[in-house]
Order: structure tokens, then sequence, then C-alpha cells
């Protein structure tokens, strides 16, 4: 006969029944702590304007847990101390530690940030003329950028408006402040800005109150450098173009074109106002010349447009001469009277040139001399028939005597030394008996000057104030709408007229156009392109996979 068991006290029956519902409660209070310790964290971080709520229900989860943790305590510890909790215990020390350690280098990367920019064109670079400029702020400026949230073309703006100022207030040592404002939520701003059309971006000097703003789009590098140089006081200049002689049209702004149109919106994007002059009509050149262009004229200028040019130069003017082999003989006999000689012929070029055309050449860095600041900042530039800027020889006899001249000749940019000048228009070998003359030559030429080369210094009255500054292109085709954008063609252009302005701080790179780059292919390239990016890839990982099963066995 079997004796019957222990019989469970009453007591101890409740005291079971109240450490089983204990448990539970515990369980669904870590559960509701848990849950409501995420939730807060999310409303914290995502919706700002609940801040105090989520901070609430995340005190409120920290006593859920703690509830939890004491009633449950003999557990939480047995799991702790135990074997397996021990395990537990290490693993996630390691990935706190982890998580530590990316946190630190998180924030140590976003005190610290180091952008790189991946594109052929350095489209997020600010370009050095930019960096100058706002490293020589004098004044705080803020930009103010009106831009309503909810349309989809200006969500696009906004973020290519973000990358730029980003930059600009980065690079300006905390000169340059920049915030957004919703026209639409706050029309008071855009009333004060007198915006009336939106997106646009208000460039302002908080200290002399000017205002400029640009509209959008475009959204570019360009326009907001130039809204900077406009605020900060630059004073305008005007660069006169002179016309009548069949010159580069500088009206012309057709992509590929002969014009100018290109050449002359980047003048006005560094500030400078741009007319045109007729001798033939004013009979003078205005006062406030600071440069006068002559670019590519095809036909002469009249007798007594010789005049009022020569007096210009010789009383201490300035002028940017873009000639060509053809240049009618007067603008010849012009730079003559300060010792340049325009070759009657092209530069062949068999060390330096644009794949298949030796009359072409291309100057690389090196070919640059370093005698003004217009080259310094340059990389390669072409000139497409270019012919020779050259002194003449009672210059080059003077120079080897070391005769005193009032004229100082600053070569810029010359051909290799695989180069050559020919009269020939088609000859592409070289025959010394034909005439040809080896290289290097120069294709372009700086000079200051004191006098004409046959006038003492002082003669003019004016050439007490300043010497004349002239620059010498034997081209004019590498400044034109076609090759503009080409290397820095652009940029020795402006440059020069920077020098010739006496605008040193804005000789650099520019910024570059946003080129849209389309890869055009065959059919046979594009079925390539298709069919390898479908079966290719794939069919090399299974022979991988096949190679590697294989020399398992």
């Amino acid at each position: 006969m079997t004796s019957p068991g222990p019989r469970r006290s009453p007591e101890v029956g409740r005291l079971g029944r109240l450490r089983a519902s204990l448990s539970n409660i515990s369980l669904l209070l870590a559960v509701a702590g848990g849950v409501a310790l995420v939730g807060g964290a999310i409303l914290f971080l995502w919706v700002p304007d609940i801040r105090q709520f989520a901070i609430t229900l995340m005190a409120l989860a920290g006593v859920f847990l703690l509830l939890a943790l004491v009633s449950s305590y003999a557990v939480v510890r047995a799991a702790v101390v135990g074997r397996r909790g021990r395990y537990t215990t290490n693993t996630f020390v390691m990935i706190t530690t982890l998580l530590g350690i990316v946190i630190l280098v998180n924030f140590i990367a976003f005190r610290n940030s180091i952008r790189m920019d991946t594109t052929a064109t350095r489209q997020f670079t600010l370009a050095d003329q930019t960096i100058k400029v706002l490293a020589g702020l004098k004044e705080p400026i803020r930009a103010t950028a009106f831009f309503v949230p909810d349309q989809p073309d200006h969500a696009v703006l906004k973020t290519q408006a973000d990358d730029l100022l980003y930059e600009f207030r980065r690079r300006s040592q905390g000169m340059f402040s920049y915030r957004y404002i919703d026209p639409e939520k706050e029309p008071g701003f855009a009333k004060q800005y007198e915006v009336t059309t939106f997106p646009a971006v208000t460039f302002e000097a908080t200290d002399s109150g000017k205002k400029f703003t640009v509209p959008a789009p475009p959204v570019t590098e360009q326009f907001f450098t130039s809204a900077l140089l406009i605020i900060t006081g630059t004073k305008q200049k005007t660069i006169y173009f002179l016309d009548g002689h069949k010159e580069r049209n500088i009206n012309d702004v057709t992509e590929g074109s002969e014009g100018l149109g290109f050449a002359a919106r980047k003048l006005i994007q560094d500030n400078y106002q741009i007319r045109t002059l007729t001798l033939k009509q004013t009979g003078k050149i205005p006062e406030d010349t600071a440069v006068l262009v002559i670019a590519g004229p095809k036909s002469d200028f009249l007798g007594e447009e010789r005049e009022p040019l020569f007096n210009y130069l010789r009383d201490g003017g300035r002028a940017l001469f873009l000639l060509d082999p053809d240049t009618p003989q007067r603008f010849r006999d012009l730079i003559a009277e300060w010792g340049i000689q325009l070759g009657e012929g092209f530069i062949v070029d068999q060390g330096s040139s644009v794949s298949g055309d030796p009359r072409t050449p291309v100057v690389q860095r090196i070919q640059y001399t370093e005698s003004t600041q217009i080259t310094r900042p340059l990389d390669a530039t072409f000139f497409p028939g270019v012919t020779k800027v050259d002194l003449m020889d009672s210059v080059k006899e003077s120079i080897e005597k070391k005769d005193p001249l009032p004229i100082e000749y600053l070569p810029m940019a010359v051909s290799s030394f695989d180069s050559w000048f020919t009269r020939d228009p088609e000859r592409n070998l070289f025959n010394a008996s034909l005439g040809d003359k080896r290289g290097p030559v120069a294709i372009a030429m700086a000079l200051i000057a004191a006098a004409p080369l046959n006038e003492e210094p002082g003669s003019s009255p004016a050439q007490q104030r300043q010497p004349a500054s002239i620059v010498i292109f034997g081209d004019s085709d590498f400044a034109t709408n076609k090759y503009f954008s080409a290397y820095s063609n652009g940029d020795f252009f402006v440059n020069a007229v920077n020098w010739l302005a006496e605008d040193f701080n804005l000789i650099s790179l520019r910024p570059k156009e946003i080129v849209f780059r389309e890869l055009i292919v065959t059919k046979r390239e594009f079925n390539f392109i298709r069919y390898s990016s479908w079966f290719l890839l794939p069919i090399a990982v299974l022979l991988l996979g096949v190679m590697s099963w294989w020399r398992r066995r």
C-alpha cells in the first residue's frame, strides 16, 4: 500500500500563484517598457514638435523596466550570475563596446568632415575664384533662400542650393551664413526683400545693407559668386569691344558658334559692364574704358580711327588684341608701334597639338611662363590656326645689346620644341629651305609700355600717370563659343581681362558649367551592354562556383 505524499499547505499554493502573477506582471511591464522606450526614442529623433511628450514616454518606460526588474529580481539575478547569463553578459558588453566605437568614430567624422568630389568636371568643388572671394570678405554676408518645400521642382533646386551654400559657409571663415524661408508661410520676409518670384536666393551684406537677388533656376556657383562681388561693393568697370571691322559678335550666344557671347557672359559674371564701341560714330574712346578688346577684326579701320586708338594706348590705356593670321595691315601697324610683329602664317606643332591637327597647338602647363599672374592657375589650352606673336628685329637687337627699352615684354605661352612657323597654308612637314622657322614661338604676349617704341617715356603728360598694358594673342578662335568652355580656354581670356583691369584677385580658374553627359552607343554596343549585364555576371559567378566545387572534390 502506497503512502500518500506530503500535502501542500494552502499558504504554499497561494505563494506559488503570487509568484506566477508577479512573473506575468513583470513580463508585461518589461514588454511595455521596451515598446515605450523604442517609441519615445523614435518620436524624439524624428518628430521634433512633440519631443517633450517623447521624453515623458521614455521616463515612463524607465519606470516600467525598473518595476519589472524589482518584481523579477531573483530570476534576473540567476540569469546574469549563471553560466548562460555570463555568456549573455559578455556578448552584451562586446556589442555595446562595438556600438560605442562606431558612435565615437561617427561623432569625430561629423565634427571633422571631409568631402570628396569624384565628378570628372569637379562639379561640386568650388572654383579658385570663389574661394578667393569668400576668403576676402570684409563684412558678414547672409543668404536668404526662398523655396516652397511642397513643390517638387523647388525641392530639387533647394538641394542644389544647399550644396553650394554649405560650401560657401565652410570656406568663408565665419563671414557667410544662410537660412531658408518658405514664402507661403512667411510672406513678410519675401516682401521685406522685395522678392516676388520663387524660388530665389537673396544675398545681403549685413553691415552696409546692400542686397542682390539671384533667381532660380539656374542654381549655379557662377551666379552666386557674381552676387557676392556685387554686394561687397566691387566697383563695376566697363569693358568695350571694338566694333565696325567685322569683329567677333559678343551678342551671339549660340552653342558652338564663332561668336564671343560666352566670353561676354563670363565677364558680366565677374561684375563687368560690357559695351560695344564704334569709333566711326564716337570718334574717341570713352574715359570709363577699363579695357578695350579688339577681337578678330577682318576688315581694316579707317585712317581717322588710328589716332584715337594710338593715343589711348600711348596715354596709358589697356587693350586686349585677339588677332589671326589674316589680320588687316593697319591693325598690324598699330601693334608694331609697340615693337610687336604679328606673323603672316601658321604655327605647326607636332610635339603638342590636338590629335590629327598639328595646326591646333595645345599649350601644356610647362609651356606657360611665370611672367604674369594670368597663366599661373591655368591648365591646358589650345589655339586653332594660331600665328606667332613675335618681337620686331630691332627690339631683338636692343635686347641682345642690353639697350634700355621703354617696353617690358612678357611672353605668356609658347609652342613646344617640336614646332615651327610656316607661311604655307597646308604643308605640315618642316622645310627650312622654304622659309620655315623652328620653334618654340610665342602664342600670346603681354607688355607694359611707358611709351611707344620710338618715343621717349614722358613725352606725353598722361604717361606720367600709368604705363600702357597690352595683351596680344595670335588667335581669336580659342575664345569663341565653340572652344570657350574647353580646357582652360575661357579662363585664359577672362584672366587676361582681369589682369588688364587690375582685378588681380579675380585671376583664377572659374566655376565650370554643369555638363550633361550622354553616352551614345551603336545598336551592337547597346546589345552587348544589355546582354552582358543579364548573362555575363551570373555566368561568371556560376563558373566560379563550379571551379570551387571541383577543387574541393
